[in-house]
């Protein structure tokens, strides 16, 4: 907990506070976040004490990730890297290092969400299920919106991130394909004559298969780029927001204490002209 000299010579103690109560678990957030907050009014600062206030109890999956952020941020720098090589790669319209990348992203997404789900039990708070998958959505997100990925490094998310729904439709379309393969084989093996023209049958539908997953992927890419648009810009919006709201506290403060100062000088100015 923090000191009463830390709340006389910080000038903008709300990081430092806003830290350390994102790195606590979530069930001791509220209590620790209501003795901040008390101690700022005890100094008379209500100003800080109203930001502390406003601060939200992260959700198990948000508190997850701020822990990742503190303790597995190379893990998370690596991520991060790799969304950017991806970001790169859709705008280039890069084929082949999309499926390249593709593969790597599902492989680093799967061991990041490990790590998440090993630094949770560590701490004595192992995740739900559900939690795990709030996990595994945010950080999907996080590799296609440079913007949630800096909040998720900076360790203070208070919730996890949704996107409608879309998730990347190759992982969902491959097994498909794959199904296709014992049918076959079963065929082949029950009408040997016939195998011939159920192979061509099969081979087209496989290329029409595979030109309608192109067009279904290309187009799923655009809406969550654009969904990730919107996101990061309401989320940027938000922040302007916040900060706009901490520059007119600090600009109250600073015309108060002007007007202290002024009414003393006045003070002083009546005393002087009294004595002459």
């Amino acid at each position: 907990m923090a000191s009463t000299l830390d709340y006389i010579v910080d000038t903008e103690p709300i990081d430092r506070i806003a830290d350390e109560l994102y790195a606590l678990p979530p069930a001791d957030f509220v209590a620790a976040r209501d003795t901040h907050a008390r101690i700022a009014t005890e100094h008379g600062d209500k100003a800080l004490a109203k930001q502390i206030s406003a601060l939200r109890k992260p959700t198990a999956s948000a508190w997850a990730l701020n822990l990742l952020a503190r303790e597995g941020a190379s893990d998370l720098a690596e991520a991060v890297a790799l969304g950017d090589e991806l970001r790169t790669a859709q705008e280039e319209l890069r084929g082949s290092a999309l499926r390249q990348l593709g593969a790597r992203r599902r492989a680093v997404l799967s061991a990041l969400v490990r790590r998440v789900e090993s630094l949770a039990k560590d701490a004595g708070q192992p995740l739900g299920s559900d939690a795990v998958q709030q996990v595994r959505t945010t950080l999907t997100a996080a590799l296609a919106d440079a913007v949630l990925a800096a909040r998720i490094k900076a360790g203070r998310l208070v919730k996890p991130v949704e996107l409608s729904g879309f998730g990347p439709l190759s992982e969902h379309a491959v097994p498909v394909r794959d199904d296709l393969a014992p049918r076959r084989e079963q065929r082949r093996e029950r009408q040997l004559a016939r195998a011939r023209d159920d192979i061509s049958a099969a081979q087209a539908d496989v290329k029409k298969a595979d030109t309608a997953v192109t067009e279904a992927e290309q187009t799923l890419a655009e809406r969550e780029e654009h969904t990730a648009t919107l996101q990061a810009e309401l989320r940027r919006a938000q922040q302007a927001e916040q900060e706009a709201s901490t520059r007119l506290a600090r600009a109250k403060r600073r015309a108060e204490t002007s007007r202290e100062k002024l009414a003393g000088a006045e003070t002083r100015m009546t005393e002087l002209r009294g004595d002459a």
